[in-house]
């Protein structure tokens, strides 16, 4: 017991050690020892073509800048930029771990030489900081290394994958509309073409140009036969009224009766009968064509909505395009940013007074005991 009393005043005594001691040492690596890393900023938005040309000024109250894309698609770029595959991208073009491994930098900031990859992708993140503004969509990159150079290029190379990658996201959305949208126009095209080839059909099998046509006239010979038949009944009845049955006129009346007659019934068995086996009658050919007809208009009105609907949609796709615009170029730093020696420093006192603090309440305690 008295030892430990003794062993507890020795360090009552020294109690400055356990504060300057730790913090010189910090104080020697963050002066000395540690690496200088340099930081290169750049400023990203994603702009949409979409947004009419009419100003409303009620649209202020509701956004900050006409045509940018939401926040949610800035987000989706953060998430790009902090993946695996843009890591890999990296490592293939610019030697991402070959520079983060090298011995300008210190043993404890640098990236081990046998490293995994899970190890790379944890280290390439706290070289990387994204940040989105939820106000104005504002994607800010920021990118550490050790040299202003590298800091620069790799900056500059992940705003280009970044661009790259939206782009062929667009690509492919728009691609993909407009050949569904072009598969559904063949399909109406090849119903108008069906049509054209099925009424061509009927005008060569029953070598006619239009049914009704033929038929509007067919029916209006049999209604001139018809006055012309009645005219001459009238002639006959008031002419056997004068004349005998046996006269030479009377005879001549009635033989153009019977011609009109007879005349009037082959037109109506032109419209009622089939004159061949193989032949349709007249009415038959005219509600046949009737519905070739029918079926042709449809056509015609579907090709003209598919028009609509192909246009359409080569707008909206031009509509939703989106572009990575650059804000700020990726900058090239002409000081290091890290380490931040006076903010670490301060930080590190602070730490060390509390935990010294939490050391002499247990050792009070310890004494009560």
């Amino acid at each position: 017991m008295m030892k430990a009393k003794a062993t507890l005043n020795k360090l009552k005594k020294n109690k400055l050690v356990f504060i300057l001691a730790p913090w010189l040492l910090y104080a020697f690596y963050l002066i000395v020892w540690a690496a200088p890393q340099y930081e290169s900023t750049s400023k990203l938005i994603i702009k949409s073509t979409d947004g009419g040309s009419s100003f409303d000024p009620t649209s202020l109250l509701g956004a900050s800048i006409s045509g940018v894309a939401s926040t949610n698609d800035s987000q989706i770029i953060e998430s790009y930029i902090k993946s695996q595959d843009m890591m890999r991208y990296l490592e293939h073009t610019v030697s991402l771990s070959s520079h983060y491994g090298a011995d300008h930098a210190d043993m404890f900031s640098r990236l081990p030489e046998d490293h995994s990859q899970t190890q790379f992708y944890e280290y390439y993140l706290q070289q990387i900081s994204v940040e989105v503004d939820s106000a104005s969509s504002v994607i800010t990159l920021n990118v550490k290394a050790y040299t202003p150079e590298f800091a620069q290029q790799v900056n500059s190379t992940i705003v280009d994958k970044a661009e790259q990658f939206l782009n062929d996201i667009n690509n492919n959305l728009a691609k993909s509309k407009m050949e569904f949208a072009k598969g559904e126009h063949q399909v109406v095209e090849d119903k108008l073409q069906t049509a054209k080839r099925d009424i061509l059909a009927f005008q060569s099998e029953y070598n006619v140009l239009d049914p009704t046509a033929e038929g509007a006239a067919s029916q209006q010979i049999a209604f001139s036969l018809q006055a012309t038949l009645a005219q001459k009944k009238a002639e006959l009845n008031t002419m056997e009224t004068m004349m005998s049955p046996s006269a030479p006129e009377v005879q001549n009346i009635k033989r153009q009766i019977g011609a009109l007659q007879q005349q009037i019934n082959i037109q109506k068995e032109g419209f009622s009968n089939q004159v061949t086996g193989e032949s349709l009658s007249v009415t038959e050919q005219m509600a046949k064509y009737s519905d070739l007809q029918i079926q042709m208009q449809l056509a015609i009105q579907a090709f003209s909505s598919s028009l609509v609907s192909l246009e359409n949609a080569r707008v909206e796709a031009y509509q939703k395009l989106q572009y990575l615009v650059t804000i700020e170029s990726p900058t090239l730093p002409d000081d290091n940013a890290y380490p931040k020696i006076v903010y670490n420093l301060v930080l590190c006192g602070v730490i060390l007074l509390i935990l010294y603090g939490t050391a002499r309440i247990i050792i009070a305690t310890i004494k009560e005991l």
